[in-house]
């Protein structure tokens, strides 16, 4: 019991956070124009993420989705993990390994995957260069780690 508050905690307060980065975010229905060039990328919160960088377009309020954009340097990626409501992503740069629902796959620009809501995924960044991604949640962005 003691190692399960400790994590349920942290990932309360992640999620917390993430509500207050959202509110200062445009809505999903607001008209806009995002480019990774001018995004405003920063070290992702995720806990076990190192070299993982973020960059929020929008959300919508709380429990909402959100959108944007990821960076991994080569060898980055999150541990296996799920989410409550569903994620959708496309590859922009750089090729991934993704493992999805215990199936691997190797993706490159243009590719694009869907992980419905408790689905178990991981994605890596393969190299030999940067890899981007945008992405979308369709509910809260919680993380839920497969141990």
């Amino acid at each position: 019991m003691r190692r399960v508050l400790p994590a349920a905690l942290v990932l309360a307060l992640l999620a917390g956070a993430a509500v207050l980065a959202q509110a200062a975010l445009p809505t999903m229905e607001t008209a806009l124009v995002a480019s990774p060039a001018t995004a405003k990328f920063a070290p992702a919160k995720t806990p076990h993420s190192e070299g993982v960088m973020q960059a929020p377009i929008a959300a919508d309020p709380p429990p909402g989705g959100s959108v944007g954009y990821a960076k991994y340097v080569p060898g980055a990626g999150v541990p296996e993990h799920w989410h409550s409501a569903a994620e959708y992503s496309t590859i922009i740069a750089g090729k991934v390994r993704l493992k999805l629902a215990g199936k691997m796959y190797d993706l490159g620009p243009g590719d694009y995957w869907v992980a419905p809501p408790k689905t178990p995924h991981q994605l890596t960044c393969v190299g030999p260069g940067e890899c981007l991604t945008f992405g979308r949640r369709a509910g809260p962005v919680d993380y839920n780690f497969v141990q």
